[in-house]
């Protein structure tokens, strides 16, 4: 058969020559024998992300730069209907939803508000369901009571008395198994080097016909950031790594548009003011944009298009190297709108898709129930709300102000008002137990939002919801010994990684290279001297960067902070919010 075609070529080309005429003849016997020419489709494509939900499904009382209020998933659902539906118009398509994909770049449980965390989270994985989010990746607050409870609700497994957490108040609680898959691409077991049991490294889905792959990677900080107990038996892939051993395998399978969901962080260059507001495109920075050099070193074909980034809760939309890099801030706050437009030819992008990051500007009850999926989002909220209503709006105390704010003095380091009302709560609540007590130490980002108050005549009421979403944890308070050299050290672990630190009992100052004197009273604390301090388990561990704290000597177990906070506020009955917000700490030259 290769015998007989070739001769036959090489008869046409020997009549090409002798016979002027002949070549028409020839193009007519090659147009019977070629491949039809393939024509290109081309396929519009609209993702909408978000992260960091951390179970605010009913708002966190967020406003933008012009006051009007933000946040709440019944919103975000039915804001999320009208771009998919406004795409779909666009382009004509048959459906709102067979061209659309809906993204969580992880932690959309943990460090949640009472209307989610007293039921485990479980109305926040309903609600996800319910909006049809059909991509996510593994953040380190999944971690927070071990891979094993966030599989539970995941999987909408029911709850195991005497192992599960507010067992009383979720056991009876309606589950939905997630149709969302959670992929988890760098985190391995640490005895067999294999990706941890039951998460995937990528999915592939097909959007008119092409493939498009997602990658999940989660923050290579996430042993610094969740207790040690949950994290002990696993390694995490270097980011970029990992993303290239997928994107090669990918590849093999066809799969040229790729998208990176991914818990880790990104910054944008604050001297250009990019914001919502401006939409500026600036350049970029953080580990996002190492894990990107990474694999272009490690795979250069890989194809990268688009990354969904989290953790840091921050602003993101820019191109580093061609690929789209979005956040969207935190809590439901806002929303990314990425658009792109895929080749049936090439089976990838045609272009670096665009973006814009959108509020997710609070609805009306009429707007929210005039959208089937956006009335059923609330219907989910409000039950939460009466499930947990009868425990959590329960007045505790009274302030004089509406709220007392999360916002750090010092940022990055602490220094917050409501830091300061925690640890005074934390040293009041260990001096109880030993009078001996001399410091309180907290990490800023256990501290989860302001305390915020409802006004009553001349005063505001703080609820017990509204104080367990300061400080919804539930770590382990632990009386611990440390030298005055410790003490200094462990407050100058901020200036060496450490992500913030609340204190109480003390005072220091600082200069631009650290920690320049620590204060008890007004006397400067003594290197030598033992001190008494106490400290949750996640700072013991090594939590947040503050390693100093890993040595210092356990001497009493006392209850939870969540406990504490509580306890504390309903003691003091009338908050003067004056005695928290002189700050604790000070620059010095």
């Amino acid at each position: 058969m290769f015998k007989s075609k070739f001769i036959a070529s090489l008869s046409a080309v020997a009549l090409l020559a002798s016979v002027p005429f002949a070549a028409t003849s020839f193009d007519a016997t090659a147009k019977t024998t070629t491949t039809k020419k393939v024509t290109e489709k081309k396929i519009p494509v609209q993702f909408l992300g978000m992260n960091d939900l951390h179970g605010y499904i009913d708002g966190n009382n967020k406003k933008d730069a012009a006051g009007n209020p933000v946040g709440g998933m019944a919103s975000l659902a039915y804001n999320f209907e009208q771009e998919k539906a406004a795409f779909a118009k666009k382009y004509k398509l048959k459906s709102a939803n067979t061209n659309s994909i809906s993204v969580h770049a992880g932690d959309t449980v943990g460090g949640s508000p009472a209307i989610s965390s007293m039921l485990q989270d479980e109305p926040t994985m309903n609600i996800l369901n319910a909006m049809k989010f059909k991509v996510g990746a593994l953040g380190n607050h999944e971690f927070d009571e071990g891979l094993d409870e966030f599989q539970r609700i995941w999987q909408g497994k029911k709850p195991i008395k005497g192992i599960t957490q507010n067992y009383e108040y979720v056991k009876n609680y309606k589950q939905t198994t997630s149709d969302m898959e959670i992929l988890s691409a760098n985190v391995v077991d640490k005895k067999t080097k294999k990706l941890v049991k039951g998460f995937k490294p990528y999915t592939v889905k097909s959007i008119g016909g092409v493939k498009v792959g997602f990658i999940g990677i989660v923050t290579p900080t996430i042993k610094e950031v969740v207790l040690a107990q949950h994290t002990n038996n696993i390694d995490v892939v270097d980011p970029g790594t990992a993303v290239a051993k997928y994107t090669k395998e990918l590849r093999k399978q066809g799969v040229n548009a790729i998208a990176i969901v991914a818990h880790s962080a990104v910054e944008v260059d604050k001297e250009a003011g990019s914001s919502i507001e401006t939409q500026g495109q600036t350049r970029l920075k953080g580990d996002i944009v190492d894990m990107i050099k990474t694999a272009n070193t490690l795979d250069p074909k890989n194809s990268i298009d688009v990354v969904f980034a989290g953790h840091n809760h921050a602003y993101a939309n820019g191109t580093y190297k061609g690929v789209r890099i979005v956040q969207s801030y935190n809590y439901a706050t806002a929303y990314s709108v990425v658009t792109g437009t895929l080749s049936s030819k090439t089976k990838d992008f045609i272009a670096t898709p665009s973006a814009q990051i959108k509020y997710n500007y609070t609805q009306t009850d009429t707007v929210i129930q005039s959208n089937a999926v956006s009335k059923k989002v609330n219907n989910i909220v409000q039950e939460a709300k009466t499930i947990v209503g009868k425990v959590m709006d329960l007045p505790i105390a009274t302030m004089d102000a509406a709220k007392v704010s999360r916002d750090r003095l010092a940022y990055p380091m602490g220094g917050s008002s409501v830091g300061n009302l925690v640890t005074d709560g934390q040293l009041a609540y260990a001096q109880a137990a030993d009078p001996s007590v001399n410091f309180a130490f907290t990490n800023s980002g256990g501290v989860r939002s302001d305390l915020d108050g409802v006004q009553n005549a001349d005063s505001y009421v703080i609820s017990r919801g509204a104080a367990q979403g300061v400080q919804p944890f539930g770590n382990i308070l632990k009386i611990v010994e440390l030298t005055g050299k410790q003490v200094k050290e462990a407050i100058g672990n901020q200036f060496t990684g450490g992500y913030g630190l609340e204190v109480a009992g003390l005072t220091y100052t600082y200069n631009k290279s650290g920690v320049v004197d620590v204060f008890a009273g007004e006397e400067k604390i003594d290197d030598n001297k033992v001190y008494k301090a106490v400290v949750n388990d996640f700072l013991i561990g090594g939590g947040d960067n503050f390693p100093t704290f890993k040595s210092a000597k356990v001497i009493d177990d006392l209850g939870l902070d969540t406990d504490a906070f509580i306890q504390y506020l309903t003691n003091t009955k009338n908050l003067n919010t004056a005695t928290v917000t002189t700050p604790r700490l000070s620059v010095v030259q």
